[in-house]
């Protein structure tokens, strides 16, 4: 067994890359200064803020928000609020539920809990049949995804808040990259850096401060720190999803050759940074259907809301139109539309 490299003592865990040893202790202060750097080196945080922490109540969003909490109590302008979005997903999200509920409770922390149904009006379970029935093509993590980012941000403008912190780690930006390749979805290649700024139509900034922790090392704080169980709840639709496929592969190449992840994090940020110095940032437009922020004249979950019958007649007729008056939103509907 190894020894901390800093006090000698037995160490649990070893960085792959320059092999330094740590023990608790000293492991807590490492993860802890590598999360302040990131925050300071790009500039995630401002003296006075109200952060929404997106929680999901598994172990890196825990982590996270531990982390940021733990800051606070030294940051007398940081309030920090735990928002968790409840899909609807049975049998799944009422675990991660009971861990938000007890870390909450335990260290006072504010916390809301929202949910699909509330802001989409229908939970994911019945938006995946709906889509079945429908004969969409979309798989429920498509769903997921955008549904999420759309109820975290009208709930954290509901609530006031300057920032939403998500937990996204290294291995999970790694691995969007690379799915993003696979698929020939460039563009969002460069949506993947450590912070996305707040721009017109009611987008609120978003950050990354575990944009350089390995997966391991934040499941490995949240143990060690006692803020979950060490047991493993997987999302009943997660085998829909080839990041699981990706992730494979990935933790294989890094055991053969570490320091693979740490490559394709840089390769990453070099990529954005350079799309970033050739070009103006496009600003987004605000989506004619709900107000919220929007690449297109309708945001995709407005889309998704058309196609799964979950408009109002009036909402409908509106982006039957607009999808009319648009064409480049054709490639986003599934159904035909009527000439």
């Amino acid at each position: 067994m190894a020894n901390c490299s800093i006090c000698g003592r037995p160490a649990i865990y070893v960085n792959p890359v320059n092999n330094k040893a740590y023990c608790r202790n000293h492991f807590i202060e490492y993860f802890e200064k590598k999360v302040k750097k990131t925050i300071r080196k790009y500039r995630m945080l401002d003296k006075n803020e109200h952060i929404i922490v997106a929680v999901s109540g598994g172990k890196d969003s825990i982590a996270l928000l531990h982390v940021l909490h733990k800051l606070s109590r030294k940051m007398p302008g940081w309030r920090v609020t735990a928002v968790l979005v409840d899909e609807g997903i049975k049998g799944y999200r009422e675990k991660t539920v009971e861990n938000l509920v007890a870390y909450a409770a335990k260290n006072k922390v504010d916390y809301h809990i929202v949910s699909f149904k509330e802001y989409i009006g229908a939970s994911l379970d019945e938006i995946v049949e709906k889509g079945r029935a429908r004969g969409l093509p979309y798989l429920p993590c498509s769903y997921c995804g955008v549904f999420r980012r759309y109820v975290l941000n009208k709930a954290a403008r509901r609530l006031g808040g300057t920032v939403i912190a998500t937990a996204h780690n290294l291995d999970d930006v790694i691995q969007t990259f690379l799915m993003n390749i696979v698929s020939n979805s460039v563009d969002k290649i460069y949506k993947l850096t450590p912070v996305i700024s707040d721009e017109e139509g009611g987008f609120i900034k978003r950050i990354k401060p575990f944009y350089t922790v390995l997966e391991k090392e934040s499941a490995l704080y949240a143990l060690l720190n006692g803020l979950i169980e060490p047991e493993y709840v997987q999302c009943p639709y997660a085998e829909y999803n080839i990041r699981f496929t990706i992730r494979k592969l990935i933790n294989e190449l890094e055991d053969k050759h570490p320091g693979v992840k740490y490559g394709l994090l840089n390769s990453l940020i070099s990529l954005t940074q350079e799309k970033q110095t050739r070009d103006t940032v496009n600003k987004k437009q605000v989506c004619k259907i709900c107000g919220e922020p929007s690449s297109h004249p309708v945001c995709r979950a407005c889309l998704y809301r058309y196609e799964l019958g979950l408009t109002t007649s009036e909402e409908a007729d509106r982006i039957t139109e607009l999808i009319r008056e648009n064409p480049v939103l054709k490639k986003y509907v599934y159904l035909k539309q009527s000439s």
